[in-house]
């Protein structure tokens, strides 16, 4: 039986018999049962919750420079948890406050910010580490650090490339290079590293997480991430303009899944779970569960080395919903508006975010099948029957601002029958993408309840159903799922937050929601945004075009391993039937993406996997074109068969979904960053040049080895 795999790869295109889902998995349902939703409040900026960073603003004027330090602490989540051991940024002085999403700051467009990072990191790690051939670093140093300030125009010094890696003892990676006026070892100890960033772009959320060679998937799972939330005049007059809210109601969600032991501790998978021999790839439905126990491909064969314990694994999909650092969270809210800043934070999972009036049931939400409609693995599609809460009005993406505003539809996730793809949604967020919003609760009755609803599956688009977790969903515990979950519990995935309507305090707010979307229509244009591309959007217009791929392939040990490449293929696959060239090259093979500072290129990508990736490009923006189904890698379709971006896509961003069997065109320049300092140049790939990298941002995935340099020569 042909794989999946071996489908997109040899005929280059997908179809409904491509989207068979590969194998299936054992237990990743590991947090304890009694974990009640909606008893824990969520978490707000200050001490007690998210801590906001302290700078100094004297000793670099004009900059804001921020001592932090990264290292281990306990937190305890849900009542019913014991405290879990996190990794985590804060102040670095005696008595800072340390606490999930700690070290966030605030910074002002124009008004540089400076990090002294501080390395704490305990050995052994606290989560099993992969220290195969693989890995080198994290077997030689498993309490690595690197920081990446995620969107920022930084310095390729400063921009915290995996090899840029440092360990408390004081041992650094090739890529070392601080800021040369805070190179001296009162400003940057041993075991620590500087950062600048010259902040000047428009207004954003950014966050800065782990970026340490080998340890990224795991350091960041650990807790080492957090947000930097930029502001620029033009945002500033709009708050106090109270077009949009602020203060009080601007809210930070950060959304991600985790899993926990028993103890409290956190749960990573590190068994990497094959299919037996011989054992064919199927679908897998509710009504025929089957004995599949497998998770991923496995290649088997003459070379292919035992695989470790620990090992890596593809992705890592977990049970438990937490925001800001408390699982299954509920927010009081008053009848106006707010404003949230929403990032996905997860390793790998997907979210469809929808809200839903609470049914006053134990869970809140009631599902029920969505007529005839099938998902790409042939299992019904569930929807919730609640009344639909008010609409979310889209402002802004990890690039800024829109040109204007979007209103989302509270949809469920639909497929397309030949494709497997999405074709209806309201807002898909990926990992590494973020979303501003505005939601206005001032209609809703007090006492409404309403529930940040998600109905996207894992891994996206084709699902597993022992990754999606429900109240009254089958026992799956036999085939590594888990069982049914109790109503108002988790495991749970669907259901992740909690909103209490309560009574306004204080004046109304001058705008509802019709009258805020028409000043915004009129508004954002004036955002600064000005397009790369000024022909139609579907279109490559007079540019330079390079082609890409997204390539699945087998590693020396038999494991799945997704790849980017060129068109150029690097060999023959022999772990398939029959063999066909692979394109897939390792991050640390010669760079073949180089280009030149001030130039502008479109890149026409090809996803020959079965996944849709969130690509991350490292100092660039970046403007999608349009999107088309390709029936030949390298052979684009015509560009009236290219669809031009979601409306929530219309301005930049810097991390991209790109679906399977389809081929996505960006367009991008090449701006460096000025600084006060001359920036020396990388030598490590062998090109000097700005040393930058472009990558999936489904952790497991760029570890392994989806990631690529990017390097710009002056």
């Amino acid at each position: 039986m042909q794989t999946r795999r071996q489908f997109l790869r040899t005929s280059a295109m997908v179809g409904a018999g491509a989207m068979l889902l590969r194998n299936r998995a054992w237990a990743f349902s590991q947090s304890p049962t009694g974990l009640k939703k909606w008893i824990t409040p969520l978490n707000g900026l200050g001490p007690t919750g998210i801590p906001v960073a302290t700078p100094n603003t004297t000793q670099f004027p004009g900059s804001d420079w921020y001592k932090l330090v990264g290292g281990p602490y306990k937190q305890q989540v849900h009542p019913n948890l014991p405290a879990t051991t996190f990794y985590g940024y804060s102040d670095d002085r005696v008595g800072a406050p340390q606490r999930y999403l700690g070290g966030l700051i605030v910074a002002q467009r124009n008004r540089p910010v400076r990090i002294t990072m501080r390395n704490n990191l305990p050995t052994p790690h606290i989560l099993p580490v992969d220290k195969s051939s693989f890995f080198p670093d994290a077997t030689a140093n498993d309490n690595m650090m690197a920081v990446h300030m995620h969107g920022a125009l930084a310095p390729w010094i400063s921009d915290g490339g995996p090899f840029s890696w440092y360990t408390p003892g004081g041992t650094y990676g090739p890529d070392k290079n601080f800021p040369p006026d805070m190179q001296a070892v009162g400003i940057t100890p041993p075991g620590s590293y500087s950062y600048y960033y010259p902040n000047n772009q428009q207004a954003r959320l950014l966050w800065y997480h782990d970026h340490a060679h080998d340890l990224t998937r795991l350091n960041a799972y650990a807790g080492l991430a957090t947000g930097l939330i930029l502001r620029d005049n033009f945002e500033n007059a709009l708050i106090a303009a109270r077009i949009i809210p602020g203060g009080a109601y601007e809210v930070p969600l950060v959304l991600q899944d985790k899993g926990f032991n028993a103890d409290g501790s956190l749960f990573y998978p590190h068994i990497y779970e094959g299919p037996p021999t011989g054992q064919d790839l199927a679908s897998m439905t509710y009504a025929n569960l089957g004995t599949l126990t497998g998770r991923w491909d496995g290649a088997t064969g003459v070379g292919v080395l035992p695989i470790p314990d620990p090992s890596c694994v593809p992705e890592a999909f977990f049970d438990t919903i937490i925001i800001n650092g408390a699982v299954y969270p509920y927010l009081p809210v008053e009848q106006r508006r707010y404003r949230f800043r929403l990032l996905n934070g997860s390793q790998a999972r997907f979210y469809n975010l929808q809200l839903v009036k609470d049914d006053g049931t134990a869970g809140g939400v009631t599902l029920a099948p969505l007529g005839t409609l099938l998902d790409p693995n042939l299992n019904p599609v569930l929807t919730p029957k609640n009344q639909p809460g008010p609409s979310m009005m889209q402002i802004g993406t990890e690039g800024g601002f829109l040109t204007k505003p979007v209103v989302l539809s509270n949809a469920p996730i639909t497929y397309d029958a030949v494709t497997g793809n999405p074709v209806t949604y309201s807002l898909v967020i990926a990992p590494g993408e973020r979303a501003d919003v505005i939601i206005d609760f001032s209609a809703m009755p007090v006492g409404t309840k309403l529930i940040l609803y998600n109905d996207a599956p894992g891994p996206f688009p084709g699902g597993d159903i022992r990754n999606d977790y429900y109240e009254g969903c089958p026992d799956l515990s036999v085939i590594g799922g888990s069982k049914p979950t109790a109503a108002g519990y988790g495991p749970n995935t669907r259901t992740m937050m909690q909103f209490q309507v309560k009574a306004r305090v204080g004046a109304a707010d001058p705008y509802n929601f019709a009258q805020t979307l028409a000043l915004l229509n009129s508004a954002l244009p004036g955002s600064g945004f000005v397009p790369l591309s000024p022909v139609a959007p579907n279109s490559p217009a007079n540019f330079p075009i390079r082609q890409l791929t997204l390539n699945e392939d087998f590693d020396g040990f038999g494991r799945l391993t997704q790849r980017m490449g060129t068109m150029v293929a690097t060999g023959l696959d022999t772990t398939v039937t029959p063999n066909v060239p692979t394109y897939g090259r390792n991050y640390a093979d010669v760079a073949t993406e180089i280009v030149k500072a001030g130039d502008t290129e479109i890149w026409e990508i090809y996803n020959t996997t079965a996944d849709t990736h969130p690509i991350h490009f490292h100092l660039v923006d970046v403007q999608v074109l349009g999107r088309a189904t390709f029936t030949t890698v390298g052979i684009p379709p015509a560009d009236s068969q290219f669809r031009p971006p979601d409306a929530n896509e219309s301005a930049f961003k810097e991390t991209v979904r790109m679906n399977p069997g389809e081929v996505i065109r960006v367009i991008m320049k090449f701006t460096l960053p000025v600084a006060p300092f001359t920036i020396p140049l990388s030598t490590r790939t062998g090109v000097a040049g700005h040393e930058y990298v472009y990558h999936c941002h489904i952790l497991e995935h760029e570890e392994h080895d989806m990631m690529r340099p990017l390097i710009v020569t002056p």
